[in-house]
């Protein structure tokens, strides 16, 4: 065992002055992470100073992060998931409960100094001490993202914070999970000062001493007279938390418990002695970390982490640094990822053709920095600043010295072999060219090149801001160090990366063409528009697939359709309702019919002539909300089943993280392929194997069969 690896993961340090530096640095990490035996050293150094300041050798204590850039990025999400039942969950929570309560009772002054991320009980931490300073750089952020795990924060966060910064403020933070940063943070009064960090070691010891004698000035937190009338009568509290739960309801649909409770725990736990609402907020904690939800949540967060971390440490470590980038093709797709790149802080060229598109291209990615400012991503300056990063151009000019083309043209393989041939004979030897083609072979593109091995498909997905997942496609000539080029531009860019094989469609794409397809047989069966999104949106996806297909375009999802029918066969014939919308003029929300009908823009509920241009063919009953979610949702658990046993992907987890990270697929029901397990693979062989006498799409694939029959399941917990 490594000299690193025995170094304790918390220390306490006094010196000369007796000011002792509890300094938490886990060894062989990046991060610190409050695993328990953390928590127990920090115990047992807690005994330590309320010995030493009992014989007057402690006079203040300072905590802070051994690592620059990080202070505590949370618990161990892997000891949340063990959690069996809701006694040990609620034991747990107040054994944290606990030591941050010996922290918070020690009877000399405490000093968080927050530099970099600081999130859930790390946060929890820092509002047990007396005083928080953190420092001004944009990589210090300050959060509670438990709501996403399902959970609350449970070692004092829920009660703590809205008694720091009021009701509204900590309900802003805790409902979303969100993080806020320092400025923010002291604005709210969730810190007492921001320092320098170019001057962090002298700013802390001024603010130490400040403290020790008893002459540090807090910032005081402004409440305007309406957040007075709000928080400080019961009729304006009873007004606020019922605004939080019918604004909640609206955006989590009842889907996701965490949220509501956290409402509850902070309204019931108001005013009430801290021992007595730590408690609630224990018991709170004990039932929500056994739910259904947050084990699903909590296993959704490790495969975001495991797909990280697909590619072996030592190929990622032979990636080239991205110093620059080129975007060709200046259209809604190349302007959105000109601005994700550019919004990391890496030049970009971006290049097209045609002036008209190359200006359309970069309005495209100023809104999208605009935009972001306005939600306080980052300040305006800042905006203008990595906008400056985009140069846009009607040549090669620049391309020489890119370490990295994203081809962002037209879906048409001629063109993009074209644009890759040009492109090569400027290119350094080092530098990677990426397709983010949604369709086209990327083995075929890279057959035009003078060196395949450099070719990658990166596939975006739009909203580029927006959706985090991005498919990375290897073929068989690509080589190690371009691929983990390619690999290592998705994290720094923030993106989940899912590694594909060079198959139609790919991934997500395979599987959401029999899901959408199956709208137009439902609808000549008599299902209505209405309650075809009715159904799978109270199921969770974030819209109907009707309205999806409005979102992508008629025109787009027909060739689509047509490309998977060439590729799979008759299980992707598809129905001719989408060509007979398009007959009539319609392409969806592009020119403003579809579906639905739209304004300016913005949607004017289904269009009532949908079904003149839809007749219904027979008598029979129309399908049910069950049966319309057996047709779409089980046609995808199939196609994923063809998908894994061609090897698209490695596993089922990495279908699960791919179609919630791609689609929106609900996070509550674990993944695609985790939902398909708790509904049985047996009883979806045998819906399956009713449903052929609709058509051939519904046989069901060899893999899933052979797993019903031996009571397998997809995922390793089934």
């Amino acid at each position: 065992m490594s000299a690193a690896h025995d170094r304790p993961a918390v220390t306490l340090d006094v010196d000369t002055d007796q000011i002792g530096w509890l300094v938490f640095d886990q060894p062989d990490s990046s991060l610190n992470v409050l695993r328990t035996p953390t928590m127990e050293q920090l115990d047992r150094l807690l005994s330590e100073a309320e010995s030493r300041i009992a014989t007057g050798k402690l006079v203040a204590v300072v905590v802070r992060s051994g690592k620059p850039g990080s202070f505590i990025a949370g618990a161990d999400v892997r000891e949340i998931q063990a959690l069996p039942n809701a006694r040990e969950a609620r034991d747990k929570a107040h054994e944290g409960q606990r030591i941050f309560r010996r922290l918070e009772m020690l009877r000399i002054p405490t000093v968080a100094v927050i530099d970099g991320i600081c999130l859930g009980g790390g946060t929890e931490l820092v509002l047990a001490c007396d005083y928080r300073i953190a420092t001004d750089r944009g990589s210090t952020m300050i959060g509670l993202p438990e709501t996403r795990l399902g959970i609350l924060p449970g070692f004092g966060g829920s009660v703590r914070l809205p008694r720091l910064v009021g009701i509204q403020n900590a309900l802003d933070i805790i409902l979303p999970g969100k993080s806020v940063s320092s400025g923010r943070a002291l604005r709210i009064g969730l810190v007492d000062q921001v320092i320098p960090y170019d001057r962090l070691d002298a700013a802390v010891k001024e603010v130490v001493r400040a403290v020790r004698f008893d002459n540090f000035e807090r910032r005081e937190r402004r409440i305007s007279a309406s957040t007075r009338l709000l928080e400080g009568t019961p009729f304006g509290r009873k007004a606020l938390f019922s605004i939080a739960r019918r604004r909640t309801l609206a955006e989590t649909k009842g889907d996701y418990p965490a949220p509501l409770r956290a409402i509850e725990v902070i309204q019931k736990t108001h005013g009430m002695q801290l021992d007595r609402a730590l408690d609630v907020e224990a018991e709170a904690l004990g039932e929500l970390a056994v739910s259904p939800e947050s084990k699903n949540l909590v296993r959704v967060f490790l495969l975001q982490q495991a797909a990280r971390k697909a590619l072996p440490a030592d190929q990622l470590a032979s990636a080239h640094s991205i110093e620059k980038v080129a975007v060709l093709g200046a259209g809604v797709m190349g302007g959105a990822i000109a601005e994700v790149v550019a919004a990391r802080d890496i030049p970009v060229i971006m290049k097209d053709i045609n002036q008209e598109a190359l200006d359309a291209g970069l309005r495209h990615a100023s809104d999208l920095l605009q935009k972001a400012a306005a939600k306080r991503v980052f300040t305006p300056e800042e905006a203008s600043l990595k906008f400056a990063l985009i140069q846009g151009s009607l040549s090669y000019d620049g391309i020489a010295d890119v370490d990295l083309v994203i081809e962002a043209v037209v879906e048409r393989m001629p063109v993009k072999q074209q644009v890759l041939r040009e492109a090569e004979e400027l290119l350094g030897e080092d530098a990677v060219f990426a397709t983010n083609t949604s369709s086209l072979s990327v083995t075929e593109l890279a057959a035009a090149a003078r060196d395949p091995g450099r070719v990658v498909g990166l596939h975006f997905f739009n909203p580029v801001h927006k959706m985090p997942l991005v498919e990375v496609v290897r073929t068989d000539a690509t080589e190690e160090q371009a691929l983990a080029t390619a690999f290592n531009l998705v994290l720094e860019l923030g993106k989940t990366p899912v590694m594909v094989a060079d198959r139609p469609g790919f991934l997500v794409n395979r599987l959401l063409a029999p899901y959408l397809n199956e709208v137009g047989y439902l609808l000549d069966d008599g299902a209505t528009v209405e309650a075809i999104d009715r159904a799978l949106v109270k199921f969770g996806m974030p819209m109907g697939p009707c309205r999806l297909l409005d979102e992508i375009g008629f025109d787009v999802a027909e060739h689509v359709s047509r490309e998977m029918e060439k590729a799979f066969g008759d299980r992707m014939q598809p129905s001719d309702a989408v060509a007979r919308l398009r007959e009539d003029g319609r392409l969806g929300r592009k020119n403003g019919r579809g579906f639905y009908r739209y304004d300016r823009g913005r949607e004017k509920g289904v269009d009532p002539a949908i079904t003149e241009a839809l007749p219904r063919a027979g008598d029979a009953m129309p399908p049910d909300s069950e049966q319309i979610r057996h047709r779409c949702l089980y046609l995808m658990v199939n196609e994923a089943a063809f998908a894994l046993e061609e090897e698209v992907v490695q596993s089922g987890d990495d279908v699960d993280i791919a179609m919630i990270m791609g689609t929106g697929f609900p996070p509550f029901r674990g993944g695609l392929l985790r939902w398909a397990d708790g509904e049985g693979l047996a009883a979806i062989v045998e819906r399956l194997e009713q449903l052929t006498t609709r058509g051939e799409r519904f046989e069901p694939a060899p893999l899933l069969r052979s797993l019903a029959a031996a009571g397998r399941s997809f995922t390793a917990s089934g």
